[in-house]
């Protein structure tokens, strides 16, 4: 049974619209609610969040097909932008993983970011040699570590639910960041060769 036309869209707009909801309530705290201590760090989580802020728009266009097929030069000029942008974003994530104050959250920040930047300089170097299969895969990789911000503020809201069973804050800090990191890399993964993989098993035929 395929799956009806909208819900595509209707999920990624859902995405951009909690992406967007949340990116604007951190420029808020970083501009209204709490004055600049003069600390390195303050000026580098900026970075991070501005830098992030055109990826939840730009990418759910650049995976129309319509759109792509239509308009080119703009689905080149849009990819550049984001995956400019990323990189300058896991650059952000990296300074900030080595600066973080809570240890349990060092280590995937920073893994956060090189992978990130990894991921999109693969997609770049795909797109330049026209390797357009390897290069939607990295795309889709760079844009699911993209969410993660997302996830991470999904998982502070619903912390009380989500990690009932963890009594320290400090371990559910922890878990937040490593879940926020991991959680989207296997969904990419999944979609891109575990489900078609497990489709292919289950349900071709039989030799």
């Amino acid at each position: 049974m395929s799956l009806p036309r909208w819900l595509g869209p209707a999920f990624w707009g859902a995405v951009a619209i909690a992406a967007l909801w949340y990116l604007a309530g951190d420029l808020w705290r970083i501009g209204a609610e709490r004055p600049y201590s003069g600390e390195p760090r303050e000026p580098g989580y900026l970075g991070h969040v501005v830098t992030a802020a055109p990826l939840v728009l730009i990418a759910p266009l650049q995976f129309v097909g319509a759109l792509r097929r239509a308009r080119p030069g703009l689905h080149r000029a849009l990819g550049q932008v984001f995956l400019g942008a990323a990189m300058l974003s896991g650059l952000f994530a990296i300074w900030l993983g080595a600066t973080m104050p809570h240890e349990g959250t060092q280590l995937p920040l920073m893994l956060f970011g090189l992978v990130w930047i990894g991921f999109c300089a693969i997609a770049w170097q795909a797109a330049r040699r026209r390797d357009f299969a390897t290069h939607r895969a990295f795309a889709i990789r760079s844009f699911a570590i993209a969410t993660s911000f997302l996830l991470l503020h999904l998982m502070q809201d619903w912390e009380d639910r989500l990690f009932w069973f963890l009594e320290s804050p400090e371990l559910r800090y922890a878990s937040r960041g490593w879940l926020a990191f991991v959680l989207p890399l296997l969904a990419a993964e999944a979609y891109l060769g575990w489900w078609p993989a497990a489709r292919r098993v289950f349900r071709g035929p039989r030799e």
